[in-house]
């Protein structure tokens, strides 16, 4: 009777150390992997394949069939681009280029008389607002009847989206996109 509560014992141990196992695996996997390359870096290294005149409007960190990567979206003349770069080895994994379909939009050039804010004033602001931030790109738009600022800034953790009022200076809305995510 004493061996069979022993097994008991013995089993239920092996079980629950199974199982808490199981567990802090997935805990692991949820938690932000260690040893990336950074946002920064990974649009460095895109700038790089394209051409250092390109400029970066997007950095995002991409988990996809267990491969982790910066997706790194860059325009450059009238192209854009896509590459994705290994989040741990740096190495570019795919790059994508299609003509931008926008760049001869000549709205964007318009300005509103009560817009007092310029684009290059809308960055300074973003740039204040999300400290150690480099300035990715900014565009006056329409939204809600109002004249924004959509201001997009890169940290190494990620891309920050910002809307700023263009005649106050005001910040409408913060939007953080960064390595922490799960995808």
């Amino acid at each position: 009777m004493k061996k069979n509560y022993t097994l008991g014992i013995i089993a239920a141990t092996v079980l629950l150390g199974v199982t808490a196992t199981g567990v802090s695996a997935n805990a692991v996997w949820a938690a932000k992997p260690t040893g990336l390359i950074g946002a920064t870096t990974a649009a460095n290294i895109a700038k790089k394949a394209v051409g250092n005149h390109a400029q970066v409007e997007d950095v995002e960190l991409e988990r996809k069939n267990g491969k982790v990567y910066y997706e790194v979206d860059l325009q450059q003349g009238d192209r854009d681009w896509d590459i994705e770069v290994d989040a741990y080895t740096g190495k570019t994994i795919r790059s994508h280029s299609e003509l931008d379909h926008d760049s001869n939009d000549e709205s964007s050039l318009y300005k509103p008389n009560h817009v007092t804010l310029t684009e290059k004033q809308a960055g300074q602001i973003a740039l204040k607002h999300v400290p150690g931030s480099t300035l990715l790109s900014s565009k006056l738009d329409k939204e809600d009847g109002q004249f924004i600022y959509e201001v997009k800034v890169l940290t190494n953790e990620g891309t920050v989206e910002l809307e700023i009022h263009a005649s106050s200076g005001a910040i409408v809305d913060t939007d953080e996109d960064d390595d922490n995510n799960d995808n």
